[in-house]
């Protein structure tokens, strides 16, 4: 984990007002220090998970949390497209089977003429097909972010560089090491094998298949036609009652002709034939070659046309669970979090070196009045509109702006419900990066990452080409807090819904803000009765928040899930060996013969690089 210690000491100059920041935790509300312990039950279950082979902790494995949550939006997200099941994810339903099929639609009659025909298709497209591609077209756009290494456990994105990107420019630029020749004994074997297969001319050029091999293919042939039908016999008679009735018997039949079709091919030399072969395909060649023309063709084989009419491909990922999207699903088994502040307070000064605490430090003074709240303070947003040409009945329509409020709140409690999403690249091959035998053209050892985190945190990582690489992301979804003594923040949220109420116009009405520290909370982005938007509820609201209070007691309700932190891990070093330079050995400086050129590699690209990040704390 990447971030810091901090001390009452560390941020005596951090206040509000004259305040230190840490003091302020332990005097802050109860919705503040709730939410500063259920972080820190988050960032626990996550480490437990970030271990190595030998069951210690992974020292390359990273969780940042976002200040602010990514409120996840079903329309934009919900069943992708995918290269095997294309639009059919939207017939699944969540047990995994398909839904019951539609009544079949009268049929058309058949067209005489091509012109006829024409005439007859759908002039609609498929809505079904167009919102798969849309879908799986955000999603690998999402998770194709590349995420800065910071100190202090916030996580932010490089400006404008794609984790595609940066693997594509490592793939341009590497170059395998050259291979020793095969010693003489080995030599020998190959040419002797080579002689069982193939006929040579006088110059030893090869002309054809020797003897051998031309009786052992016909020979194959026969024997694999004998296997499929055997199979072919079997499928038909599990169709036909009467052949399935005898095949104990006439199976005989089939079986004899695969036993002896065997039989020849081995008998025939095919032994002698498959032992040359081996040979020849056994012969050592560079292994850091391989995976480098398998990495390129993987990486071109999923740049798939998922930008709809533009013509440019985009690096298809997705999203293990596939329903990460649904607020709703139970089946995968999120994570349920129960947290009081009854038992924080007694606690607080017990953690202070938590991770929730370092963030909450950190997050408070980083955001402060670019956010919508200060050090301390309760951040709060809450907004209602209407468009111009709706009936507004009420009168209340104006908008609740960004607002900072001091969190005197008591007596808190937040639950919700969480969960690990997992990213899948299948063009990235990450094997690369673990094996040595290669090199980037014209670029130094370690020009993709240093392998630590030290070596990648700005601005000695800014010249790394990908220094890590999004593994998977944090989901929250179905946020309540309840507290006492919500003061001006709960007139902000009251004032909001009275707002939203009092259009008369739903389809036109959007309602939302962003609530909370450490990211529980997020923006709504539009709240149709015919979308549901992005925190839809089936209740009596159709609103994405709602805010009510009983006396004193005021709940706060965030429906639908957000993306509230990301988990990387640190890239290993590599490459393991420097460029070769003309008369000296790659990696050791010792003499050596000039290493030929690469044909056509190009020398890869410098990265984009990144404005600084805000400075780490002064400790």
């Amino acid at each position: 984990m990447t971030s810091d210690p901090t001390t009452p000491a560390a941020h005596d100059m951090e206040r509000t007002g004259t305040m230190p920041v840490d003091s302020q935790l332990q005097t802050s509300g109860g919705v503040t220090q709730t939410l500063v312990a259920a972080l820190d039950q988050i960032h626990s279950a996550i480490t437990a998970r970030m271990v190595g082979p030998d069951g210690k902790p992974s020292g390359t494995a990273i969780y940042m949390h976002l200040p602010v949550g990514y409120p996840i939006d079903p329309t934009m997200y919900s069943y992708p497209w995918t290269p095997a099941g294309g639009a059919t994810s939207a017939a699944v339903t969540s047990d995994g089977r398909f839904a019951p099929a539609a009544p079949a639609a009268p049929a058309a009659p058949e067209a005489t003429t091509p012109a006829a025909a024409l005439a007859a298709a759908p002039a609609q497209p498929d809505p079904q097909f167009q919102h798969a591609l849309q879908s799986a077209a955000f999603t690998s756009n999402l998770v194709d972010e590349m995420l800065m290494v910071t100190r202090n456990g916030i996580a932010s994105a490089w400006p404008n560089r794609k984790v595609s990107a940066a693997y594509k420019t490592a793939l341009v630029g590497m170059q395998a090491e050259d291979v020793p020749p095969p010693s003489p004994e080995v030599q020998a074997r190959i040419d002797a094998a080579k002689k069982t297969l193939f006929t040579f001319d006088a110059e030893g050029n090869m002309t054809g298949y020797s003897r051998k091999y031309e009786i052992y293919n016909k020979n194959r042939k026969l024997y694999e036609d004998a296997v499929s039908e055997f199979a072919n016999a079997f499928a038909g008679a599990t169709m036909n009652p009467a052949e399935g009735q005898v095949w104990p018997v006439t199976s005989a039949k089939y079986k004899g002709a695969v036993d002896r079709a065997r039989a020849d091919l081995y008998a025939m030399g095919g032994q002698e034939v498959e032992d040359a072969i081996a040979t020849t395909q056994s012969v050592g060649s560079s292994a850091a070659a391989f995976f480098i023309a398998q990495a390129r063709t993987m990486f071109d084989a999923y740049q798939l046309g998922l930008a709809g009419s533009v013509a440019v491909g985009v690096p298809y990922s997705y999203i293990d669970p596939v329903s990460w999207w649904d607020r709703e699903n139970q089946d995968f088994g999120a994570t349920e979090i129960s947290v009081d502040s009854s038992t924080t307070h007694a606690t607080a000064a017990d953690h202070a070196q938590s991770f929730g605490r370092s963030f909450y430090d950190n997050s408070s003074s980083s955001t402060s009045g670019r956010a919508g709240f200060g050090i301390g303070s309760f951040g709060a947003s809450a907004n209602a509109s209407h468009s111009e040409s709706s009936a507004v009945s009420g009168t209340h329509t104006d908008s609740s702006s960004w607002s900072s409020f001091r969190d005197e709140t008591a007596n808190a409690s937040v639950e919700f419900e969480w969960f690990m999403a997992t990213i899948r690249r299948p063009w990235l091959l990450g094997d690369l990066f673990h094996m040595d035998g290669w090199h980037v053209v014209g670029k130094p050892k370690g020009c993709i990452s240093d392998g630590t985190v030290e070596g990648q945190i700005p601005p000695a990582g800014e010249d790394k080409l990908l220094p890590m690489i999004p593994k998977g992301f944090v989901v929250v979804r179905n946020v309540t807090i309840s507290a006492d003594n919500w003061g001006a923040a709960g007139d902000a949220f009251e004032k909001a819904v009275a707002d939203s109420r009092s259009d008369t116009s739903s389809s036109s009405t959007s309602f939302g803000g962003s609530v909370g520290y450490l990211g529980l909370g997020g923006s709504v982005q539009h709240s149709e009765s015919e979308s549901h938007g992005v925190f839809e509820s089936g209740g009596s609201s159709d609103h994405g928040w709602t805010f009510h209070r009983e006396g004193r007691r005021g709940t706060l309700e965030i429906r639908g899930a957000q993306i509230v932190g990301w988990v990387g891990e640190i890239t290993p070093l590599a490459p393991k060996t420097e460029a070769r330079q003309t008369g000296t050995a790659a990696g050791n400086g010792s003499a050596a013969e000039p290493a030929p050129a690469p044909a056509a590699t190009p020398a890869a690209p410098q990265p984009a690089a990144g404005p600084q990040p805000p400075a780490a704390p002064t400790t």
